[in-house]
């Protein structure tokens, strides 16, 4: 049983965590070998020639590479990052100061997008002079074709988007937004519903850019990795520049570095950075992402079957494209709101008092939420180490509220 793989679970007796989408609790490994790690290897990297600082530089650099295999990408395309927010700003401020980006340019996303997504573009299209769309999404929460084709003009250079909806757990088919791009136009995917959850390989999907958070995948808080393509890697500057972003520096001038590097200023997260390297020799070990999406699929089934059971005293944001329960275009997220009860908070509150984790407000979502005329939601994320026991009593205690 994998729970018991998590002390948090025997540290919090009756403990049901169903708040995945915001965070993931950490496996003993990975607790454990970080511990080994600043006990035994911990110092600076880059640069250092004593023994500490090249172990934790091939531990840092190990982990990249398995990044790397976990994606399908080479390690050198691999740029760490501290957070979603973060990240997303510190490519968009690229794109601007590399001048890929220009006045009376247009950044187009998608009306669905989690904050992260949106607010770093709006600040920088209030001082740089460009300005933002957003496609929208239709009743069945499918893409908008007719409004996607009208949006998409000659003067978008940028087309972000998420996979996964942290929302309504639906997957979307982002490959098929990207063949209809031109080559002129800078494609960033939000993988952070995504890879935690399911296979997935970004030569196939062919995006430019993409970005997840690994707190959502079993390692520490603080480390976000962002892929981008190596000729964009040698394209764009950062807007960032400290120790590890350059090779000289004089007192009027300064010269970049050519590699990921310059993309990480400052002594990077390198526990965080064992931590995700943990998370993944941990998840290789229980059966690699096959196992989570075998896993998944199964509460997916359970979920909606209970949510099918109430379907008339509570709704769910999506249940599928065909509106037949399917587990295979989805993940185990769910966001639900009671009939004729918009005291969201109680809900939540219900649910703690019963040692359940769920998450109640917008879930940084906000125009998804007013697109569909809901002010809130409360959400359910179910993950690994969630059994079947944990879902039974998620519904029994939803009914005792309703």
């Amino acid at each position: 049983m994998l729970k018991n793989d998590f002390p948090i679970f025997k540290n919090n007796p009756g403990l049901i965590f169903l708040d995945n989408a915001a965070s993931t609790q950490k496996p003993q490994y990975v607790i454990d070998g970080v511990s080994e790690f600043v006990a035994n290897d911990y110092a600076n990297i880059h640069r250092g020639l004593y023994s500490l600082s090249e172990k934790s530089e091939e531990s840092y650099r190990h982990s990249k590479e398995l990044v790397g295999e976990l994606i399908n990408c080479k390690a050198s395309e691999i740029i760490y990052s501290y957070n979603s927010t973060y990240g997303i700003n510190l490519i968009a401020q690229s794109l601007v100061i590399s001048d890929v980006i220009k006045s009376w340019d247009v950044v187009l996303l998608w009306i669905r997008e989690h904050h992260a997504n949106i607010l770093p573009w709006q600040i920088l299209a209030e001082r740089k002079g460009f300005k933002i769309e957003f496609f929208n999404i239709n009743d069945e929460y499918e893409i908008d074709r007719n409004d996607f084709d009208k949006k998409y003009t000659d003067k978008v250079k940028v087309v972000s988007v998420a996979h996964v909806s942290n929302v309504t757990g639906k997957i979307y088919d982002v490959k098929k937004i990207h063949s209809k791009l031109r080559d002129d136009t800078f494609f960033l995917v939000d993988w952070s519903q995504s890879v935690p959850n399911f296979p997935v390989d970004v030569q196939d999907i062919g995006c430019d850019c993409l970005v997840f958070t690994w707190h959502k995948m079993m390692a520490y808080t603080g480390i976000w990795v962002i892929y981008l393509k190596k000729e964009w890697i040698k394209k764009l500057v950062p807007m960032i520049r400290w120790w590890g972003t350059i090779e000289d520096v004089d007192v009027s001038w300064h010269t970049l570095a050519t590699n990921s590097d310059k993309f990480e200023a400052g002594t990077p997260n390198i526990i965080g950075a064992v931590s995700l390297g943990k998370a993944i020799e941990y998840i290789k070990s229980i059966g690699w992402m096959e196992k989570i999406r075998e896993h998944e699929q199964k509460l997916v089934k359970m979920c909606l079957d209970g949510f099918s059971k109430i379907k008339d005293k509570v709704e769910i944001l999506w249940s599928s494209t065909a509106g037949e329960p399917t587990t295979t275009d989805r993940v185990a997220v769910f966001s639900f709101f009671l009939a004729n009860n918009t005291n969201f908070n109680n809900i939540g509150e219900k649910f703690a008092e019963q040692n359940i984790a769920v998450r109640c407000w917008g879930h940084c979502a906000y125009p998804l939420h007013k697109r569909f005329q809901k002010p809130w939601t409360c959400r359910m994320s179910g993950y690994l180490y969630n059994d079947e026991q944990d879902i039974e009593r998620f519904f029994e205690i939803l009914d005792k509220i309703i």
